[in-house]
């Protein structure tokens, strides 16, 4: 598709909706559609802003396989919209298609310049690309997967050997074949019984390749999960997540088994169609005729389902967050009188969950309402058949029993079948998808470290030029900058204290230290190395980080100590308990440190929790300490009792401190005052409160306060 366009409004909207019925014949699913048109969308708004409305517009969209390729042609002086600021959002959301954009600007002979932007995208939802995505686990456990099959095909033939039989002993009965009865009933007793034990040995060899493709997807799909950016992690939900993690990684691990179980079946068709192809060609011609009619109604079934059922699985994604928020912060909810807005969003959850679940029952259920129609009818009609050709002498009893066995065990299994295949195909597409997803840098984007390993960094900071937001590259969100060309360096051995009034970046200065996010621009060195180049080891082994809510795990106190440091001794882990002005309430339990505390620690109290943590990340040892907000939940003592260990490993390591309370921090070498993202004061505190007014009236109200 090649069409010359302009850039007035009436223009760019037909584009738009000729671009989209493109994409919407090749099948592409609606949310990739939306995508699509919000990319396409942004770049030509963003040359209207720029170029004249009659200025000459060229869009191509070509398809290759499943990759569809888009070259945007403008005639004018050069513009390049990636490199620009205000195209953000642009630049964010065509980059998550199949390949990076590229822009050239090039010259006519007649002088005419013409800016071109490419960039591509791949259709989701390929059948083939999904099972080569499947295949990198259940590829692990082929020899017992292509046991599993062999064991099927055997089985496969017993089957169509069994009607024959059936068939024989109805026969022999009739005309009083003692003998031949008996004889005939033994054989098809020696094949059930020899065609049972193959099952039982072909269910084994694909339980085999279920569980080992099931832990290998579970392990690789939590372990990507756990390399995902935090503001990916944060912008989605948990119940994402979760349910990716429990419901689709089971339904590709069953993907082979189905598939090859499937096949194994078709055959078993194929060979009874073939049988009734050489006994009876009416007969044949009649079922071929049912059968698909029954295949085309249940084609056109599958199609509906698989966009009802992907609406569904979005809306159980929704309730599944909710019901995770709702068990993890059930005591806040009642505390604040939530309940009733909480339990609104919820019913309204649960509501459109179910509603798209029966929208697609019903769906479901309107064609399998016809398909049943048509096969009852048809079995009415095939006995007629027989009858007929029977009174023609055109077939025997024998073969007429046969050929009703054959179809009994074709018409209604068969059409099953077909639908279990597309049930199946629909299913294993959209886990596949979400799964991939998982998976998929540019859908998910993964944490990436470099290469430089450092082995006993000094833990010296520095920020330069730094720039950052939360909300670069959200659609139709003007960027607040948390932190402005933010710049200071903390030396060595030197406690520093952040304090400003919320929202003023403290926070965020951690995060960018640790790499849970990433600065726009501008730069941050340990040791006067880029914290982008250095390996994860290096970094995150050199820093241990207490936050204000710190999360405890679902295990014993010392399990919880030792999963920051295996090879800790009893005496190490005593010795960071005390500095956390923990240890005596360890001591007072029965179990001491081998007491259960509950998921996220719910059998301790608020303090307890920071103090576990602020215990876990002293016992680390690590050359830089980052402590935001970690005794918000302690009590005066207990707070001037932590700052009084803080005060003793003072110069051991590099210690930023963002504080609760302003007295904890009075001994810092340095603070530093933050608003708007930008440092206005910093110094000692007897020099903030005589240099800062800002800093002294917060002092002074929390000394009033106090």
């Amino acid at each position: 598709m090649k069409n010359k366009w302009s850039l007035d409004n009436n223009s760019i909207n037909s584009l738009l909706a000729e671009m989209l019925t493109e994409l919407e014949k090749a099948g592409v699913p609606k949310d990739d559609c939306l995508r699509f048109r919000i990319s396409l969308e942004e770049i030509l708004l963003d040359y209207q802003n720029v170029f004249l409305e009659n200025a000459a517009l060229t869009v191509s969209l070509k398809k290759r396989s499943d990759i569809f390729y888009v070259r945007i042609t403008l005639e004018g002086d050069e513009f390049n919209p990636l490199k620009e600021t205000d195209s953000l959002v642009l630049i964010k959301t065509i980059h998550k298609w199949n390949s990076a954009p590229s822009f050239q600007y090039k010259n006519t002979k007649k002088g005419i310049g013409r800016n071109i932007l490419t960039y591509a995208f791949k259709i989701r939802g390929s059948l083939r690309e999904n099972l080569i995505f499947t295949w990198k686990y259940t590829g692990q456990s082929k020899g017992y997967l292509t046991l599993a099959v062999v064991l099927q095909l055997v089985s496969v033939v017993f089957l169509i050997i069994a009607p024959v039989l059936s068939a024989k002993i109805i026969v022999h009965l009739t005309d009083k074949a003692v003998y031949q009865v008996l004889w005939t009933a033994l054989i098809l007793f020696v094949v059930n019984l020899a065609n049972a034990a193959i099952m039982s040995g072909c269910n084994w060899a694909y339980n085999v390749v279920y569980n080992k493709t099931l832990t290998l997807l579970e392990v690789e799909i939590s372990k990507n999960v756990l390399r995902i950016e935090n503001r990916a992690v944060e912008e989605n939900g948990t119940g994402l997540f979760i349910q990716r993690l429990t419901v689709d990684t089971s339904n590709l691990a069953t993907a082979f088994n189905t598939l090859a179980d499937n096949i194994s079946q078709i055959c078993q068709y194929v060979g009874i169609l073939a049988a009734m192809f050489i006994v009876s060609l009416p007969v044949f011609l009649a079922v071929v005729i049912l059968l698909s009619l029954q295949i085309v109604t249940e084609l056109k079934r599958q199609k509906v389902s698989h966009e009802n059922g992907r609406i569904y699985r979005n809306f159980a994604e929704r309730y599944t967050g909710i019901v995770g928020e709702m068990v993890r912060g059930g005591k806040d909810i009642k505390l604040v009188n939530a309940q009733q807005q909480f339990e609104s969003d919820l019913q309204e959850s649960i509501t459109n969950a179910n509603d798209s679940r029966m929208k697609w029952d019903a769906g479901n259920r309107k064609y399998k309402l016809f398909i049943s129609l048509v096969r009852e009818s048809g079995a009415l009609l095939f006995v007629a058949l027989l009858g007929c050709l029977l009174s023609d002498g055109k077939l025997d009893v024998a073969t007429a029993l046969v050929l009703f066995n054959y179809y009994t065990s074709l018409g209604t299994p068969a059409i099953t079948l077909l639908g279990t295949i597309l049930d199946f195909v629909t299913q294993f597409n959209l886990s596949s998808e979400r799964l991939q997803d998982i998976t998929d840098n540019n859908v998910f984007p993964k944490e990436s470290f470099g290469n430089i390993h450092k082995e006993n960094l000094k833990g010296e900071i520095e920020f330069r030029n730094v720039r950052f937001s939360y909300n670069i590259g959200k659609l139709k969100t003007s960027t607040r900058w948390v932190l402005n060309d933010l710049s200071f360096k903390i030396l060595p051995g030197e406690t520093v204290a952040l304090v400003g009034r919320s929202g003023s970046g403290k926070t965020t200065i951690m995060n960018l230290i640790s790499r849970l996010y990433d600065p726009f621009s501008g730069m941050i060195t340990i040791d006067g190395t880029n914290i982008k180049d250095l390996d994860r080891d290096s970094l995150r082994g050199s820093m241990s980080v207490v936050t204000q809510s710190p999360y405890i795990f679902q295990m014993s106190i010392r399990e919880n100590l030792r999963i920051v440091k295996p090879d800790m001794t009893e005496d190490e882990m005593k010795r960071a308990a005390k500095l956390a002005c923990i240890d005596e309430e360890i001591e007072s339990k029965p179990e001491k440190y081998d007491t259960v505390v509950g998921e996220g620690g719910i059998s301790l109290s608020g303090g307890q929790r920071q103090r576990l943590a602020i215990a876990r990340a002293l016992l680390r040892e690590t050359k830089i300490l980052l402590l935001d907000e970690a005794t918000s939940a302690l009590d005066n003592v207990t707070q001037d009792r932590i700052r009084e260990s803080l005060d003793r490993i003072k110069g051991q390591c590099t210690v930023m401190i963002i504080a609760h309370r302003l007295s904890t921090i009075v001994n810092a070498d340095r603070i530093l005052y933050l608003k708007d993202g930008q440092i206005i004061a910093e110094g000692k505190h007897s020099e903030l409160m005589a240099g800062c007014a800002e800093y002294r009236e917060l002092y002074e109200k929390e000394e009033k306060q106090s």
